[in-house]
């Protein structure tokens, strides 16, 4: 066979052409219920097992023939309906599809013995029509084959020799001419038409000589009749001579092809052995690009992997780092507030207390359950509601709350004046302060035992029920007297469980009340001359002890801050057009 016979596209026009009479065949045999047994057991279509045993008789065409050639895989992919064996565009094909392909190329012909018991019933030739298609499908691809013409050759004659028995009778002389008129280098076409007529002309001799014998059989031994035995006799021999001349030529004909074949095989040997070790080669470089593809994958997933790792690490670096920035920042500003020194070691070790139970929960180590309502108490003016708002912040920032925010109310927004509408209230507030602290000032207030009926017990019993419902994301901070306070936790005996965290804030000194006068100073621009100063210290000094009371600590400083700066308002106008330095100013004429 030359690759020159036929252009690329004929071959592919002609494949496609003998596939969809194949697909004929089949659908008759669907439709006739001759494949319903077989579906049964193969669970698929006559035309989708059709496709699979056309791709894998060429596969192990091609494999035989050594290295696969583009064309030859093209031909492959596309000359069926559907392409079960998945072969690829481009690239080398799975070594899973040539396993699959052997596999089904070594199982008996299902479709042509189901063509052969459809001829037994219905008197036809379609197995011998299945047969010619399919082996011009096969040719087609031989055409393909760029000058290895012997290995296609001697595939396709043991691949009919494997089959035959199924096709066609066992006259071997048929048998053999057919596959090489098939095998010819003179084109592809449908050879049924001399098939058939070298099936009839044979049956004819044969009703020939049955009729011959017929005639003797009625003649009698007169001259007349011994005449005309002798002439059938001879008519007979002459039918014998010619058959056995046929029989001559045929077998003549027979050792020319053996001798020719033997010539090809021969051939074919010396090959064998190349043929072998291409065929090695082939599925050891198929191996070995599938190992190095494993490896090229395992390492591109572990690289993966570790740079991910990478990152995360380096994102919860970086998380933890500015956690630490903003817990730091908010305890440096805790600090940065005058006085409340005992205030401030217990907020810093409530703090530690948190981290170092965090880190334990991330190594899976057990830890004790913790509340983290605080009880705060004190006179008005301590910094009670400033040190809530930023243990809010300092909660968010350790990760105990999800805002971080502050809810002040007081009596008046928890309890209501009717019955029904205290719970309401206390329900609508604490959903406001969910993800931050909730501060009730004047808690103490909330429980009248005094007044009958007083709805502040029912906020109270509402407040421990929602405090622990909501304990994962809201932080409860009451504020009060010290005594009050220590009167209203024993009102519910709910409370005392809920609140484990006391933190006292005691009132402050004179100079702390007079360092909270110059911070005050500093924010609004400006600078009390040291005069002023005693000045106020004085004053500070000779209040009696109902007045402090009255006073409010840092309240009352503020208070006091706010009249010298009236004060130092009045004296300037007095003055003229004051410099910048009077304006940034305060003097001891101002604290009067």
């Amino acid at each position: 066979m030359t690759d020159t016979l036929y252009p690329e596209e004929k071959l592919f026009e002609l494949g496609r052409v003998n596939y969809s009479k194949l697909v004929l065949y089949c659908t008759r045999l669907e439709e006739k219920g001759f494949w319903e047994q077989a579906e049964q057991v193969m669970k698929q279509s006559s035309t989708e097992v059709l496709d699979l045993y056309v791709q894998s008789v060429l596969m192990n065409l091609a494999v035989h023939c050594g290295e696969i050639l583009d064309s030859q895989r093209e031909f492959m992919r596309i000359i069926t309906s559907s392409n079960p064996l998945c072969i690829p565009e481009s690239g080398r094909i799975n070594r899973a599809a040539y396993n699959d392909s052997r596999r089904f190329y070594e199982l008996p012909p299902v479709l042509l013995q189901l063509c052969g018991l459809y001829d037994k019933e219905h008197k036809g030739d379609m197995t011998l029509y299945f047969l010619d298609a399919f082996l011009n499908i096969l040719l087609c691809m031989a055409y393909l084959n760029h000058g290895k013409d012997i290995q296609i050759n001697d595939f396709i004659q043991k691949y009919y020799e494997k089959i035959s028995n199924f096709i066609i009778d066992q006259n071997i002389s048929w048998k053999q001419e057919y596959i090489k008129r098939k095998l010819m280098p003179d084109g592809i076409s449908c050879d049924i038409s001399w098939l058939k007529e070298r099936k009839k002309k044979a049956k004819d001799q044969k009703e020939d000589i049955k009729k011959q014998d017929k005639e003797i059989e009625k003649t009698t031994d007169t001259p007349a009749k011994k005449q005309a035995k002798k002439k059938a006799k001879r008519t007979r021999n002459t039918v014998k001579n010619k058959a056995k001349a046929i029989k001559t030529e045929t077998i003549n004909n027979m050792a020319a092809a053996e001798a020719e074949e033997r010539k090809q095989e021969e051939e074919a040997a010396r090959k064998e052995e190349e043929k072998k070790r291409l065929k090695e080669a082939f599925f050891k470089r198929v191996e070995e690009d599938a190992r190095l593809a494993k490896e090229r994958e395992e390492k591109l997933a572990k690289e993966k992997f570790l740079a991910v790792k990478k990152r995360l690490e380096e994102r919860e670096r970086a998380e933890q780092e500015e956690q630490e920035r903003q817990i730091k920042a908010l305890l440096d500003e805790l600090n940065s507030l005058v006085g409340l020194k005992d205030v401030k070691g217990e907020i810093q070790s409530l703090a530690n207390l948190i981290k170092i139970r965090k880190l334990r929960e991330k190594m899976n180590m057990p830890v004790m359950d913790m509340s983290y309502h605080m009880v705060f108490t004190g006179n008005p003016g301590t910094g009670k509601t400033t040190v809530a708002r930023l243990v809010g912040r300092i909660y968010k920032a350790l990760g105990i709350l999800s805002d971080g925010k502050m809810v002040e109310t007081d009596r008046s927004g928890l309890v209501a004046g009717y019955v029904g509408q205290t719970a309401i209230k206390v329900h609508e507030i604490i959903e406001q302060a969910i993800g931050g602290v909730l501060f009730i000032d004047e808690a103490y207030s909330l429980v009248n035992p005094d007044v009958p009926n007083d709805f502040g017990s029912e906020a109270v019993d509402t407040l421990v029920k929602l405090m622990e419902d909501h304990r994962d994301n809201l932080v409860i901070i009451v504020a009060g007297y010290t005594e009050e306070m220590k009167t209203f936790l024993k009102s519910n005996t709910g409370l005392i469980s809920r609140f484990n965290k006391f933190i006292n804030f005691p009132d402050y000194s004179t100079k702390e009340l007079i360092d909270i006068m110059d911070v005050m100073a500093g924010e609004a621009g400006l600078k009390i001359e040291e005069s002023a100063k005693k000045l106020v210290s004085e004053q500070l000094a000779g209040m009696e002890k109902e007045e402090w009371e009255d006073f409010g600590n840092a309240r009352g400083i503020r208070n006091m801050f706010e009249r010298i700066v009236t004060n130092q308002a009045n004296r300037l106008v007095q003055s003229g057009m004051p410099t910048k330095e009077q304006l940034m100013t305060i003097t001891a004429q101002d604290v009067t």
